[in-house]
């Protein structure tokens, strides 16, 4: 169940980095849309070559020769000497020797034309040691590579890079203790600069040294560490040099089906990404196999098709290597006479090429053949040359040397991973502070707005107290008002009647007693709406309504006037305040008062509408008219029109003589 969790963790990793490369190519192909002819987009074609190198040589090739023309142009020389680095890499890759030289000819030349411009030379020796590398003459290598350093910057990749090259002359030139050394200077600066790419490439380059000191456990880790970076990445290239390097150390852990499984996936992927030179070293590694396996006849096969490889890609050590397996093969077998001068030029080849591990085997099967030729004295000669060589690379001082530099490594790395959680320590404690300080201004914050909160509404209490306390002030003096203007002057006028009635004595005192009970009854009517208007129950315009309906079926059904009350039904929920009910009732009952007065109409419609926030009050009647012009104003219409002022509203009347008239009243709600 672990191992299923694991593996698919893997792939979802593999997954996001897939997602990830392919957002990074469509970034730099939107980009190259963009400048298809300016440094901008030559430096993004060159991203995409970087991009491609590993996994596609075909497109990575076809990028490098759009970038080319465009640097030239703009005599971008960096560019230009970027691409032709990058396609001295590609030919040799692929096979073609002789395009891969003339395009380092081409770097060449580029250097030595501007040589203030140190780049162009550290691209030149860059390419010059791989190229030499590749082609197995080491020695010659060495040199381009070494005079980099001098170009170096502290802490970079580029750098970094460097170191992993130079480590790797060294160590096809079996001097593992500078191998080690550099390779572990380039691990700590890519994982100081967290590349993947860079780690993996070191991990492996570790794995290789330590198999060839025969320490194959820890050669087997670094393998597998590199392996697991390697497919994360989806570096299928790199894939192929580890899966060699694990079919190396499984075969000479004896595990062979391991071993085989491993070098069959590189030749495999060799094939399909079309890298010859990848290919013929699996062939030849697989062949070892095979001979070890007593395959014979599937060793010698694998092997010449190495041979073949190695003499298309004018790897001069690897061809030798390989006649020196087959005539191994043919001793092993013993099926065939044994060609001394072969076993001969090939040791001068490994000796010339700098090769010590090929040398090393080449004095072991001189050893075999001349024991098997009966020839003791020189079997002996090559045997105590063999074990010589041995000691030199194996030794024990040369291992313990190697042993205290991967544990200062290792040390290293342990004092770096303390570091950085110590960071993270700070960092943490850090943003524990930002935390506190953020909980203390948002409780600050909280705060304010709490007590903000409670400042206003406590303000709103005050301001609406304030508001009842001038409200309930305004009613007292709009009832004083009332009871002075309405009542007081009725009371008085009844007081005077009275005192008349009292002292008269010829008849007349019957009208000033009717006198009174008009006045009374006025009274009673006003005192009724005073009552009425202050009464909170009365709120609602329906209320209103019933009022104005009672009202009128008084006044106006004795007078045999038909009236009729439209909209209710639309308004009567809306409420209003007291003084608007009041001046709203009023203004209504004196429009009825003048219709039953004065129009002789047999048909009076009061409507209500709602519209836009306002209320609208129309009462029309079929009465007689009268002409606007000829009717002044009396106080009655005056007092309609400063209520409806004080409604902040607006009231119009409109007659002519034979059409009745139509009264408009209309009032916002608030």
């Amino acid at each position: 169940m672990k191992r299923a969790i694991i593996i698919c963790f893997l792939l979802n990793i593999s997954a996001l980095c897939s997602f990830a490369q392919g957002a990074k190519v469509d970034s730099l192909q939107q980009v190259v849309k963009l400048h298809p002819k300016d440094t901008t987009g030559v430096n993004a074609l060159l991203g995409l070559v970087s991009e491609f190198l590993r996994i596609d040589l075909a497109k990575a090739k076809s990028y490098t020769f759009q970038a080319i023309p465009v640097a030239d142009s703009l005599h971008h020389l960096s560019g230009l000497s970027a691409s032709y680095l990058y396609l001295v890499a590609l030919y040799q890759n692929s096979g073609h020797q002789d395009s891969a030289g003339h395009y380092l000819g081409q770097l060449q030349m580029l250097a030595e034309a501007n040589p203030s411009d140190w780049k162009l030379k550290a691209n030149y020796n860059q390419s010059a040691g791989l190229y030499y590398k590749n082609q197995g003459d080491f020695k010659k290598a060495l040199p381009y590579l070494l005079e980099n350093l001098k170009f170096a910057k502290p802490n970079v990749e580029g750098t970094a890079g460097l170191y992993l090259n130079i480590g790797n002359a060294y160590f096809n030139l079996s001097d593992y203790r500078n191998a080690m050394h550099y390779h572990l200077e380039g691990l700590v600066i890519f994982e100081k600069v967290n590349s993947l790419r860079g780690q993996s490439f070191c991990l492996h380059s570790l794995g290789n040294d330590f198999f060839h000191l025969s320490q194959f456990e820890l050669s087997k880790k670094y393998y597998l560490q590199a392996m697991r970076i390697k497919e994360q990445l989806n570096d299928k290239r790199g894939l192929i040099t580890t899966w060699m390097g694990a079919g190396d150390v499984y075969k000479e852990s004896n595990q062979y089906p391991l071993s085989e499984k491993y070098y069959l996936q590189a030749i495999t992927a060799s094939r399909e990404m079309k890298l010859p030179g990848e290919e013929l070293r699996s062939l030849y590694q697989i062949g070892l196999l095979y001979k070890r396996m007593e395959k014979f006849e599937q060793a010698r096969e694998s092997i010449k098709s190495s041979l073949v490889l190695a003499r298309q890609m004018g790897d001069s050590t690897i061809s030798a290597k390989a006649k020196s397996e087959l005539v191994g093969i043919d001793i092993a077998q013993q099926t065939k006479k044994i060609d001394e001068n072969t076993l001969m030029a090939t040791l001068e080849t490994v000796i010339e090429a700098g090769n010590r591990d090929g040398e090393l085997v080449e004095y072991g099967r001189l050893s075999e053949y001349y024991a098997m030729n009966k020839q003791y004295e020189k079997a002996f000669e090559y045997l105590k040359k063999y074990e010589q060589l041995k000691d030199e690379i194996e030794g024990t001082e040369v291992l313990l040397e190697l042993r205290e530099l991967e544990g200062q490594y290792q040390t290293e790395k342990k004092e770096r991973e303390i570091e950085l959680l110590k960071k993270d320590q700070e960092l943490q404690a850090l943003a524990l502070d930002r935390e506190r300080a953020n909980v203390i201004i948002i409780a600050i914050v909280l705060a304010s707005v709490v007590l903000t909160a409670l400042l206003l509404i406590n303000r709103y209490r005050v301001v609406a107290r304030a508001k009842r306390t001038i409200e309930m002030e305004r009613m007292r003096n709009a009832i004083a008002r009332d009871l002075h203007d309405d009542i007081g002057s009725t009371l008085s006028s009844i007081n005077i009647m009275s005192q008349l009635a009292l002292k008269e004595d010829n008849g007349h005192a019957g009208q000033y007693f009717q006198s009174i009970q008009e006045h009374s009854s006025k009274i009673m009517e006003s005192m009724s709406d005073i009552v009425w208007s202050i009464n909170p129950n009365n709120d609602s315009l329906e209320q209103v309504l019933v009022k104005m309906k009672e009202f009128a079926a008084e006044i106006l059904e004795p007078k045999g006037i038909a009236f009729l009350f439209q909209g209710i039904d639309e308004v009567k929920n809306i409420e209003l305040a007291s003084e608007k009910r009041k001046n709203v009732f009023l203004i209504f009952k004196e429009a009825i008062n003048n219709a039953a007065k004065y129009s002789n109409a047999s048909k009076i419609i009061i409507n209500v509408a709602g519209q836009n926030g306002n209320i609208i009050f129309s009462i029309s009647d079929n009465g007689n008219g009268f002409d606007p012009e000829k009717v002044k104003p009396g106080n009655g219409l005056k007092n309609m029109e400063a209520r409806a002022k004080s409604l902040l509203g607006a009231l119009s009347r409109t007659s002519a003589i034979g059409n009745g008239t139509h009264i408009n009243l209309e009032f916002p709600i608030t």
